[in-house]
């Protein structure tokens, strides 16, 4: 996995927090407020916030992520902007499996689900219509027959179609995850700000979770932030409570 490209940068935290240019020092850029120091603080609060809203959020470049479908109809995925290679069930080989993605023109035999505010990544997969109640609900896909989608081989029927089960790891996708660093939404960009900043500062009260400003006030840094909390509800991403279809 290569290394992240995160929207905000070293000076950007110490431009929101007033602080001086830390260049200096033995060696030079060697104090607290330095680029080293801070770039540390953003990658922190990067990989929390990835890890609490399950999203990859900065740019990651070309990963390979796989997952457990249990054949479900769809999966949710942590956020691609693009699909490279994607396989689907346990089928030997670099199989390609085309995932059509909305304004392309194609359909199938994988569809991406955008983002539901349209911020150019992907939170999902389906791969095939959901099982209603009707015994025409394949006609849901007008070309059902051209795609092979009534094969016991069609990757949505293996393990039997309606025993739903599958192997570990039977969805591979690879493709560029998270969002390019000019096209970052704000909510993002200044929830990762404001957890870098509280980073930063934290380490004036490491040992008692307060600081004393110089005016004799107590700042505590007991707790995030609360913008940091909000966007981490706002944008969670979860497994979806429904039929496996």
């Amino acid at each position: 996995m290569t290394t992240p490209i995160y929207p905000v940068t070293p000076q950007d935290v110490r431009d929101y927090l007033l602080l001086e240019d830390a260049g200096t020092g033995t060696p030079p850029n060697s104090s607290r407020y330095g680029d080293p120091m801070l770039y540390g603080h953003i990658a922190a609060a990067n990989s929390y916030l990835e890890q609490e809203t399950h999203r990859f959020l900065a740019d990651h470049g070309t990963i390979l992520w796989p997952t457990t479908t249990l054949l479900r109809a769809q999966v949710p995925i942590p956020g691609f902007r693009t699909f490279g290679n994607v396989t689907w069930g346990p089928v030997a080989g670099p199989t390609y499996l085309h995932v059509s993605v909305p304004g392309d023109g194609t359909s199938g035999p994988l569809w991406a689900i955008p983002d539901p505010l349209s911020t150019g990544v992907y939170i999902a997969i389906q791969q095939r219509p959901w099982r209603v109640d009707n015994e025409n609900w394949y006609l849901s896909v007008n070309d059902w027959w051209g795609k092979s989608m009534d094969s016991p081989f069609f990757p949505g029927n293996l393990g039997g179609g309606y025993a739903w089960t599958s192997i570990p790891n039977d969805l591979q996708i690879e493709g560029e995850a998270g969002w390019l660093a000019g096209d970052a939404p704000d909510a993002y960009r200044h929830a990762l700000l404001m957890l870098s900043a509280f980073f930063t500062k934290r380490s004036t009260s490491i040992l008692a979770d307060v600081a004393i400003t110089p005016a004799g006030g107590v700042i505590k840094y007991s707790r995030m932030p609360d913008e940091v909390r909000m966007f981490i509800d706002s944008w969670k991403l979860g497994e979806q409570a429904v039929s496996v279809g």
